[in-house]
């Protein structure tokens, strides 16, 4: 073999120099090119997929604050229900409050009771009545008796309350009220 002049080296040198770049551009920094246009792809895809999750975290925060409120809500009323009542006992014990405060008892009226269902959909731990209450008295003896009602062991709370005099003279409300009474079964 004969020995290489020097252009021959330099051609050589030059080929050996492209065929080395283009066999490192083919095999190495395309696939890294490839690779780094797939990872700013998927890294678009997750920001846009936080800037949708964003209101959505929020939403499920503002529920699951309104459920810890629920849930509480009903812890309390739970507590505040440890004994059993009677619905007769319910009205005399209305009744009796309404008296003890200066107002006159018109009328009483139960409605039907209905079984609650607890947290665990279980249902008979609880009842729920209707009682229409028609009473006559002033605002200062109104207000009285619904201070003692929430001292009650039964959670109570006033579905309606209508308030009318008959004459404008006279001192006297007509009083009407649905109050919603909860007890243990």
């Amino acid at each position: 073999m004969k020995e290489l002049n020097t252009r021959e080296k330099i051609i050589v040198s030059v080929v050996a120099v492209v065929a080395v770049a283009f066999l490192v551009n083919r095999f190495v920094l395309e696939p890294q090119s490839k690779k780094m246009k797939q990872l700013r792809k998927e890294l678009a895809s997750l920001n846009e997929q936080e800037v949708s999750i964003g209101p959505k975290l929020v939403d499920f925060n503002r529920l699951n604050s309104e459920l810890i409120q629920k849930k509480t809500q009903v812890e309390e009323l739970e507590q505040a229900l440890p004994q059993k009542a009677e619905t007769a006992e319910v009205i005399h014990k209305v009744s009796t409050q309404a008296r003890s405060n200066g107002l006159q008892v018109q009328q009483i009226r139960p409605q039907k009771e209905t079984v609650m269902r607890t947290r665990g959909g279980k249902g008979g731990d609880f009842r729920q009545l209707f009682i229409n209450l028609g009473i006559r008295g002033g605002y200062e003896q109104l207000g009285e008796f619904l201070v003692g009602l929430e001292q009650q062991p039964f959670y109570v709370r006033v579905a309606e309350l209508h308030l009318s005099k008959r004459e404008k003279r006279e001192q006297w409300l007509e009083i009407q009220l649905k109050l919603e009474v909860v007890v243990g079964s």
